[in-house]
This record gives structure tokens, sequence and C-alpha cells, in this order.
């Protein structure tokens, strides 16, 4: 045999020695099993056919030979498609959201890592050593915490305790993120892993990741699929916590710091969710004046400038779109799908007109608690007859009947309470609250 013939035989039953990641195409219970058998760790790519990271890290990554040499020596690896068969029920089981995300798993099916967005080969080298020395040193959680509660504050000790951390869903990394960021160097701000932590883990809207993560948006873009949602998504999420922080704290410093991070990250959507935000945090400080002024600018450049025929046209499109799925058989209508397939069948052909009737209740039930100001009474009834247009729902006549006779017309009151005893009897809900308002108004 010659030595050309010699290498290829040996390539051809030796996949350790083929160029890139060789991912096992078995059964998943199979491939757990080889992990038990080889006490090995199982690496999952989990991807969809859509996502152009995905496609670059096929490319370029999985194909690079260091990778190659020490995946398929350390572990077993695993390549599933989010969207098709097994890997439907793999991307939920592990909480994926978002692709490519790459999951370190050990041979008990326990998650052991996982990492969102495009890792090149010197990266997911570097993600591979840290689950790896992890295994082999036993660090858990508590370890790590006393390694920094002495004091550890290296990029590479925080890059670790940042990872740790990120599988327990209840633990808040956003002041970790900000001392990383403060530990690198500036040559390493726009570094992909620098971005996917950033991104990842959530940040404070007045620290360095912040600033950072404007400055090199369009690089964190690239990193996923729906790049640009992703990082909106990041952006939106840190900031809406602290506006939760200042509603429930009633701190409005901190709310007007919030209310100028989402004017800077999120432009096209800011006015809009400011101008709700203030509704909320008004109403809680009581700032009755300032209350009522945010409700009209808010409903009437928002919700009462849409049309009820757009809503309507609105609903039936992103029904018919959830009903495709059933009708191609991509989602289970008969089986263990049937409960939920039925409840959609009820509750999602009016879906936008319900939340809209929903937020503009809610408002008119503020109005007649909090306003006295007759003029903006009789605008809160736009709202409240608006509401009842889109669906009928006994809590928003009951609201609109409370604002009737707050402005004085008691009759009118009744006529409406009327009504919300009557749809809720309809409806076989509960009516003792309904009751309860007629007998008073008597």
């Amino acid at each position: 045999m010659s030595l050309i013939c010699l290498i290829f035989s040996v390539l051809a039953i030796n996949p350790t020695f083929s160029q890139g990641v060789n991912f096992r195409q078995d059964d998943w219970q199979n491939v757990v099993s080889q992990a038990k058998a080889q006490k090995k760790l199982i690496f999952v790519d989990i991807y969809t056919t859509w996502c152009g990271p995905c496609k670059e890290m096929d490319k370029k990554t999985f194909t690079d030979i260091s990778v190659g040499d020490k995946f398929n020596a350390r572990f077993i690896n695993y390549k599933v498609d989010a969207e098709k068969g097994f890997g439907i029920n793999l991307a939920k089981r592990y909480n994926v959201t978002s692709y490519p995300t790459c999951l370190f798993i050990d041979a008990n099916e326990n998650p052991v890592y996982k990492q969102e967005g495009l890792l090149r080969a010197s990266d997911l080298l570097k993600e591979a050593d840290m689950v790896l020395n992890n295994q082999a040193n036993s660090k858990p959680l508590w370890a790590l915490d006393k390694l920094y509660n002495d004091g550890r504050r290296d990029s590479e000790f925080l890059n670790e305790y940042i990872a740790v951390r990120s599988l327990y869903s209840n633990i808040d990394n956003r002041d970790l993120v900000e001392e990383y960021v403060k530990s690198l160097t500036p040559i390493q701000y726009s570094a992909d892993k620098t971005l996917r932590i950033m991104i990842n883990n959530g940040f404070k809207i007045d620290g360095k990741a912040f600033d950072l993560l404007l400055k090199f948006r369009e690089k964190a873009e690239s990193l996923f699929e729906g790049g640009v949602e992703k990082v909106n998504r990041a952006f939106s999420q840190s900031i809406n916590e602290v506006f939760d922080v200042a509603l429930k704290g009633k701190n409005q410093a901190l709310f007007d710091k919030a209310l100028a991070a989402n004017l800077k990250a999120l432009p096209n959507t800011a006015d809009r969710v400011n101008d709700k935000n203030k509704l909320a945090f008004y109403l809680a400080i009581k700032d009755v004046n300032k209350f009522s002024e945010a409700a009209e600018q808010y409903l009437d450049q928002y919700v009462m400038f849409v049309q009820i025929e757009s809503i309507r046209k609105q609903d039936s499109w992103e029904y018919e779109k959830i009903m495709q799925n059933y009708k191609l058989g991509i989602r289970d209508s008969v089986g263990a799908g049937a409960a939920m397939y039925m409840n959609l069948k009820v509750n999602a052909k009016n879906t936008m007109a319900r939340l809209t009737s929903a937020e503009l209740n809610e408002v008119v039930k503020a109005f007649y608690d909090q306003v006295d100001d007759k003029v903006k009474l009789k605008k809160a009834t736009e709202w409240a007859k608006r509401s009842l247009e889109l669906v009928e729902t006994p809590d928003a006549y009951h609201s609109y009947a409370q604002l009737m006779l707050k402005m004085g017309d008691k009759q009118m009151a009744m006529d409406i309470e009327q009504k919300a005893y009557d749809v809720a009897l309809r409806e076989k809900l509960d009516t003792h609250k309904f009751t309860a308002a007629l007998e008073k108004m008597k």
C-alpha cells in the first residue's frame, strides 16, 4: 500500500485526524450514552437554517484544525436545528432563544455552560478551556464567590465568574459586567467576547458597558442572527429594570436617568415607551396633574390615533399566521398540544384589540379614582368608549359607569353598570362587583 493510500485509510477510520469538528449524526440518547461511557462532556451547536452567524461558524469556526483537534478529543459533539424534530425540544429544554447557541452539557444532561452568539475559533477554544478547567478543578459557584470576595478582579477570572453565574437565572450580573469592562485595556473594548458578555448578561445604564455597547453597536449586532433585535432587547431589558426600580422606590432622579438612557439607546421607540412609563410613575407618586397630562399625551398620540379597523386587520393577520402552523402540521393540534390549540382558537382572534382595550381601561380606572377636573374626566369618557368598541368586557363597562357617576350623571352610570352585570352574567363570570355597584348607586 502506498503512503498516500495509508494516510487516507487512517483518516477514514479515525475522525480525530479530520479537519474541523466531527458532529455525531446520531440519536440524542446514544450521544448521552457515549458521553457516559467516555466520561466526556457533550458539546451542542444549536442553529437554524436561516441564521447568518450560524453559517459563518460552520464555515470558519468548526472547520478550524485546532478547534477540531480539541473538540474531537475532549467532547462528544452534536449539532441540531432548533426548528426541526428533536431540536425543537432540545432548544426549549435548555431555554435557547437566540442563534447560534453553544451548549456544554454533562453526561447526566445537566447544562454546564451556555454561550450565545458568534464564536470565532480562538474564542471557542478559550470557552472550551474554561469549561474543561472548571470541570477538572471542580470550582463550584461558592468557590468562585470566595475568590471574588478575596479580591480577584482580573478580566479572565471575571469572565469565568460571570459565565458560571449566568447559569443561574436569578443572579444579576450587571455590576460584574461593569467591573469586567473596567478591567479591560482599550483594545479589548470592541472584542467579540466583550460584546457578547454585555449583551448576554445585561449592564448598568450609567456605566462604561452601556457607552461601549453604544459605540460598538454595529459590530455587536453582527454576532447574532437577528442581531439588531438582540442588541435592542439587551438595551431595553437593562433600561426597563431601572424603570421598575425607580417606580417601586418612587425615585424621580433614577426615573429621569432611565428616560434619558432610553432616548439615547432606542431613539426609534423611546418616545412611546417613555410616555407610557410616565403614566405609571406619576400615578405612583400621586402627581395627578402630570399623570393626566401624560395620559392625554400617550393615549391620543399612540392609542386613539390607531383606527379600530387597522387593529382588527392586524389581529386577523396574526391569527391566520398562528393557525397556518397548525394547518401545515408544524404545531400539534390533536395530541399534547390540543389544549393550547383550542385556547388559541378562542382567544387569539383579537389579541391586539384586547390588549388595547385593557390599556385604555386601566387609565380610565385611574382617572375616576384620582382626577377631579370635569374637563379631564370628560376626555376620559372617549377612552372608555373606545375600550368598549374594541372589546366588551364587564370591567370596562364598570369603569365607564364609575366615570359617569363621578361626572354627576347617575342615571347613565346605572344604565352602563347594568350592562356590566349583563355581560358578566352572559359570560358566566362573577357578578357580585356589579350588583354591589348598582345597589350603591340607588
